[in-house]
């Protein structure tokens, strides 16, 4: 079966959107982690170049501070030079070579500025500088204001290290252009002279040199290389900011501060710029380098690249949806059927699952299933079922009310739906608490849940209690339904399930008692089960008595007084009285209605008079329905009974005018006869003849056997016989009684008359 030709558009259009993502974020995703991974290659191999540069600048340093360290050596070993250190008095002429030596020494390297040789008993300088100055300084006529200060706390500085400082000429003959120089001072000096004052080689070296191996430039270019000390002190000039500037509380500077031992790379903004800040661990003089390289430096050719990349991405995204477009038509052409088909598949196959699943569930509450805990637990795992077979369980039997009323307003397809409706409720109640619970479709519009218990007997119902309560509750406002919950005694696990249930299936049947909308607990039902119960023989016959006579008022309350009574017990004590009840009434009213006139209609009894169901009609609803009987058959034996008042007697004188000679006739048989009581025939009788019925059996038997004494010659005791007396001596005593005279007197008296007037007369008159 195809789709409908908008619902493939409409798949189609999904399926080429989602193809059209997919290959945009495919390309995008992989444009990124290229991008990301090239200036990653790109920052290290900055961090690589920077650090090979920063290598090489130590090593520069290193050549500087060991060349000033060796000249300074050389200077204050130097037999020519050491006449200036020694003696407070030298001629003019050994001056002069001493200082040819100094400048030999100066001109050798280009680093070196200026070369001092410090006498401090004649506290003199001799200097050998690339500036015009003179050669010979007394010490408070020395330019080198700080120098002086330097070697009157000689001992604060350690020999043979680079001293950055700032050299000032401001006024030197000769300097006009230049103010101070940035120098590094190297200071040699004897260091186990306890003077005060020593004598001292000192050695000024250029920082424009090391500046020109470390930066390249002293031009405004992008990036920026320099030197700090441990203090964040710059020890080198750098084109933003002087030497002998504090760099520390600057954010990148404090960064590198706080990581003494270590070296690395990280990205910062450096004068609102973004830059790769590439720094060494600190060298042998205490000094760290520092290299700035702003990010636009570096990611020149990436973001060249990153262009590039973005340009044929799109010209192939573009490429590619147009061949999509082409393709994807034609592949969904077949694909059409194929998914129509795969999800039949899987509505099935999900359907199959579910079915198998009630199926075992089913079985498993019926006993017709394995019910040992390792098949279970193998069961539970391959439909899904979140129990665990070893762990107690109880059984909570769900069932529709007023089952006929259900049947006859559904359709057999809408009353399963509705009973999956209330598994589906059931089984999300349980689960958002957090209780772990199964629920079956039985059959019978009737549905049972498996539901795992944590041992404690009272508290394992108190939480039934409330589990039936959600279930009446959700079920009525979502479904409009009203259901009896029924629950069993706890078990131990699966394997107790079968007789669970059927605790819950006879708890189920005291709906009767309890009514619609009720929770029936088994452990109510089994202390009911352990009381006896005995049917009241005795109101049942009261019962029936009281019928006869027509008393139904009393009826009534016999009935209602057995039936309320088995309450107290079992739904099988309540149908044992209801069957007892129901068959004693049927055999009365079948009497009443023999002995009834033929035109009468009975048919309400028949329609009336029958067992209740178990699940449509509760012992209220049954009792009520029985006064509706009685109530009919009260009407019905009201009207008979003033039809019947006037007749009876007549019926009664006809029986008896024809069956006198029955020696057994009594009242009883006449009642039983007439389907009457013996004391309402008898009332009636005598109402309407003033007359018992025995006195008038007595008076129709006399009056036969004077007949027969006076016409015939039979003897007296057949005559007796004739006429209905079975005992003679009763006979003769009760004829004297009734007559004055003995049979035998009133035959030969009765003969002695010739008028026969007289003898009718005196019949009569007897």
């Amino acid at each position: 079966m195809k789709m409908p030709h908008r619902k493939v558009e409409r798949y189609f259009g999904k399926f080429f959107s989602v193809m059209v993502v997919t290959i945009f974020l495919t390309i995008s995703i992989l444009s990124i982690i290229l991008y990301m991974n090239f200036e990653k290659i790109a920052l290290r191999q900055s961090y690589d170049q920077t650090m090979g540069s920063l290598a090489q600048t130590t090593q520069e340093a290193s050549v500087m501070a060991v060349t000033a360290a060796t000249f300074a050596k050389q200077i204050h070993s130097d037999q020519n030079v050491a006449n200036l250190l020694n003696f407070p008095d030298v001629s003019a002429l050994d001056i002069a070579v001493s200082i040819r030596q100094l400048t030999n020494y100066r001109e050798t390297s280009p680093f070196i500025e200026s070369i001092y040789v410090y006498n401090a008993e004649a506290r003199t300088f001799y200097v050998s500088s690339d500036m015009n100055v003179p050669s010979v300084f007394s010490e408070p006529e020395f330019y080198d204001q700080e120098l002086r200060s330097m070697l009157q706390h000689v001992n604060d500085y350690n020999t043979l290290m680079p001293i950055p400082r700032k050299l000032r000429i401001d006024g030197l003959v000769g300097n006009i252009a230049e103010r101070e120089r940035d120098t590094y001072t190297f200071l040699l000096y004897d260091t186990l002279s306890k003077k005060s004052r020593k004598n001292a080689v000192v050695v000024n070296i250029k920082e424009t040199q090391l500046h020109k191996h470390i930066d390249g430039s002293l031009t405004n270019a992008p990036t920026n290389t320099f030197l700090i000390d441990e203090n964040g002190t710059l020890v080198t000039n750098s084109w933003k900011t002087p030497m002998l500037s504090s760099l520390k509380g600057t954010t990148y500077i404090d960064r590198i501060l706080r990581d003494p031992e270590g070296s690395g790379y990280f990205a910062a903004e450096v004068d609102h710029v973004k830059s790769l800040i590439t720094y060494s661990r600190s060298d042998y003089l205490g000094w760290r380098y520092i290299r700035i390289v702003p990010y636009s430096v570096i990611s020149q050719n990436i973001d060249s690249m990153r262009t590039k990349t973005m340009i044929v991405a799109g010209g192939i995204l573009l490429a590619g949806l147009a061949l999509s477009s082409l393709l994807s038509r034609r592949i969904f052409s077949g694909l059409n059927h194929k998914l129509s088909r795969l999800g039949k598949l899987e509505t099935e196959q999900r359907e199959s699952v579910q079915a198998m699943r009630m199926d075992y569930l089913r079985s498993l509450l019926k006993g017709y299933t394995q019910m040992n805990a390792r098949h279970a637990a193998d069961r539970f795992e391959r439909y899904s079922i979140p129990l665990d077979p070893l762990q107690p369980v109880r059984v909570l039997l769900i069932m529709v009310d007023d089952h006929l009323l259900f049947v006859n307003r559904y359709k057999a397809e809408d009353r399963k739906l509705l009973i999956y409706g209330v598994l589906n409720i059931a089984q999300e109640l349980f689960a958002a608490a957090g209780i772990p619970a199964t629920a079956a479709d039985i059959g019978d519009e009737q549905a049972a849940v498996l539901l795992q218990m944590s041992g404690d007997a009272e508290g394992d119902r108190e939480r039934c209690k409330e589990s039936a309560s959600w279930i009446q509750t959700a079920v009525s406002e979502y479904l409009k339904l009203s259901v009896t919950v029924s629950s069993s005694l706890s078990g131990p696990g699966v394997e107790a399930v079968h007789a669970l249930y059927q605790q819950a299936v006879e708890a189920s049947y005291s709906w009767v008692f309890s009514g619609a909308g009720s929770h029936i607990e088994a452990e109510e039902v089994e202390q009911n089960k352990t009381k006896r119960y005995e049917y009241p023989l005795h109101k049942e016959k009261q019962m029936i008595d009281e019928l006869m006579l027509g008393r139904i008022a009393d009826v009534r309350q016999l009935f209602r007084e057995i039936i309320v009574d088995t309450a107290a017990y079992t739904y099988i004590s309540y149908q044992f009285a209801v069957s007892h009840l129901i068959f004693a009434l049927q055999n009365a009213l079948r009497i009443i209605r023999s002995h009834s006139p033929s035109n009468e209609d009975w048919e309400f009894i028949n329609l009336q008079l029958y067992m209740p169901h178990s699940r449509t009609e509760t012992m209220e609803q049954f009792i009520e329905r029985c006064m509706f009987l009685f109530d009919q058959l009260e009407n019905q034996m009201n009207e008979r009974k003033k039809s019947r008042q006037d007749e009876l007697p007549g019926r009664i004188k006809k029986i008896l005018d024809e069956r006198y000679a029955d020696p057994n006739l009594s009242l009883d048989m006449l009642a039983e006869e007439l389907g009457m009581s013996a004391t309402y025939i008898g009332r009636v009788f005598k109402q309407h003849t003033l007359q018992t019925i025995l006195g008038y059996i007595q008076k129709v038997r006399m009056s036969r056997v004077r007949e027969l004494l006076l016409h015939t010659d039979a003897p007296v005791g057949e005559i007796a016989e004739r006429a209905g007396f079975s005992n003679s001596p009763y006979f003769f005593k009760a004829f004297k009684k009734y007559n004055g005279v003995t049979p035998a007197e009133y035959r030969r008296t009765g003969r002695g008359r010739t008028d026969d007037d007289g003898v009718e007369a005196g019949i009569a008159a007897d």
